[in-house]
């Protein structure tokens, strides 16, 4: 399965995202971790806020914030790029 999502045809996600099947595990820039299945899951944040620890996401219910890593065990979910892709605006004189 393709786990990449395309930015140009998804709508949300800065730099688009990964989908989690599974167990597996991800670092990186992310900014929301979302489950489209019942998901356990360790979501570990930078600073201030810390690691939160394996918890049961249900669907729907995500977590939001500069997140480092994503460790799932059982479950469906995507984690959204923080990395923006920003388009370059040139504007008159």
């Amino acid at each position: 399965m393709q786990n990449q999502i395309d930015i140009a045809k998804h709508p949300y996600g800065l730099g688009g995202g990964t989908i989690l099947t599974g167990s597996m595990s991800i670092a990186g820039d992310f900014f929301w971790f979302y489950p489209i299945s019942s998901s356990v899951a360790t979501v570990k944040l930078s600073d201030p806020t810390g690691v939160i620890p394996s918890t049961a996401y249900p669907n729907g219910i995500g977590v939001y914030g500069f997140i480092t890593e994503v460790t799932q065990s059982s479950g469906a979910s995507i984690v959204y790029s923080g990395a923006p892709d920003a388009p370059k605006y040139t504007f008159g004189d």
